[in-house]
């Protein structure tokens, strides 16, 4: 009997395999090792905005938590269920410190120690031998952070060298539900190809963004960047969008053309992406807008609109499909084992080889390398447009080699000099 023979046609046959994923990065419950990576960096798990006069339940990092603000105005984030018979806080009562159990009424602090127990003869043995499971927060960008890590371990709040621009404000924080695992949103902050591809198919962005560009990708302090390298007629337009381990992204504006010059663009909207658990991840954007800009014409240009949620009509979603698609169309978890990467992956490869990485390190016992320490310079966007004129540049700007090259050495420009420095003077679209 002749040996069958593999063909490129026709050939579902043979690749018909589930596939696997590559869960040493993509778990993000306690004790796996992603998870355990995860948990040594402030995660953000609600918006201030939602903190009301109710508890709020919420889920991250595949733990279930209850979120609120106390009479006094403290921020505390608890495990969902009552330390002494398991009913969910989410129908608990805030105080004016801390919450109280709707159960048997005991009152938790933010820091989880117990206030008051209700007609038990032995409530101070109980408040010095139990507690509620608690983690600590901070308030930043209209968004609230947790630390789920080991308390010695706690790093401090990092500061973000783009937070703080002169006519730059920050605007009320979105919410973006994603119906796939958290690397599949941060993979595709160092994919430029799909910018090309993708947003060029929903004609919603610049018509510049649909000449395909040339790449270059550059580990960075705290995360990686990629720099896509185009020509737009006498001008040569450098666009990066900057990644800060593990999760932080910051892209600028979608209408950039690449027809003004400017050494650097101030950003457009930072994202602050939170695992829930493996198969869900939600992303909160905060908005960068300039005190000439109106939030108005921001907000319409809207996040529906553009691709990043699936609150359209399906048959709408198939026609112009947008980031949100294209990432949970991988799946919920990415069958990684049945990847055929290229050369445009190459940012891909980087930030997946960042992240074990950091995770390896952590296994060992080690800091992640690229956690924020104490009395650190602030860390460093590379998240910019960078629009020169022809007339700087030498050689063919049509050759592909030659946007290559100045890829390069714009990337080693924003290593010696990060981009927002520009911005701390002057403020440019």
């Amino acid at each position: 009997m002749a040996s069958e023979q593999r063909t490129l046609k026709y050939a579902g046959y043979y690749s018909s395999e589930e596939g696997t994923a590559d869960l040493f990065m993509t778990q993000v419950g306690p004790r796996t090792p992603g998870g355990e990576y995860l948990r040594r960096f402030w995660q953000p798990v609600a918006l201030v905005s939602e903190l009301s006069d109710l508890p709020l339940r919420a889920r991250i990092l595949g733990e279930d938590l209850v979120a609120f603000r106390d009479g006094s105005g403290q921020v505390g984030v608890l495990h969902l269920n009552c330390c002494h018979r398991g009913t969910s806080l989410e129908f608990g009562r805030i105080e004016k410190r801390g919450i109280r159990c709707c159960y048997h009424g005991r009152v938790f602090d933010i820091d989880g120690t117990i206030l008051e127990v209700l007609g038990d003869p032995n409530e101070e043995r109980i408040k010095s031998r139990m507690s509620q499971g608690a983690y600590p927060t901070h308030v930043f960008a209209g968004l609230v952070f947790v630390y789920m890590g080991p308390p010695d371990k706690k790093p401090p709040f990092p500061v973000f060298d783009h937070f703080d621009l002169p006519g730059v404000r920050l605007a009320l924080p979105l919410r973006l539900p994603f119906a796939c695992n958290w690397v599949q949103v941060k993979e595709n902050a160092l994919d430029p190809a799909h910018t090309a591809v993708l947003h060029a198919w929903e004609d919603r962005f610049a018509d510049q963004f649909g000449v395909f560009p040339e790449f270059e990708f550059s580990e960075a302090p705290g995360g990686a960047f990629y720099l896509a390298v185009r020509r737009v007629g006498d001008n040569i337009w450098i666009r990066s969008t900057s990644v800060i381990l593990p999760n932080v992204h910051i892209i600028s504006g979608v209408l950039q053309n690449g027809k003004i010059p400017t050494p650097a663009s101030r950003p457009y909207m930072s994202f602050f992406t939170a695992p829930v658990d493996d198969t869900h991840c939600i992303s909160f954007a905060v908005p960068h807008v300039g005190d000439d800009e109106s939030l108005e014409r921001r907000m319409a240009f809207g996040w529906v609109g553009t691709g990043q949620t699936d609150e359209r009509p399906y048959h709408e979603r198939q026609r112009v499909p947008g980031d949100y698609d294209a990432q949970v169309g991988q799946g919920p978890i990415e069958k990684h084992s049945k990847e055929n990467l290229s050369y445009h992956d190459r940012g891909v490869v980087m930030f997946r080889r960042m992240l074990k990485r950091g995770i390896e390190a952590v296994q060992r016992g080690e800091d992640p390398p690229d956690i924020y320490r104490e009395g650190s310079a602030p860390i460093p966007s590379m998240g910019t447009d960078r629009v020169v004129p022809c007339s700087m540049f030498e050689g063919d700007l049509d050759d592909p080699a030659v946007l290559r090259e100045i890829g390069l050495k714009t990337a080693q420009a924003y290593l010696e000099e990060p981009p927002m420095k520009h911005l701390k003077s002057t403020v440019y679209r």
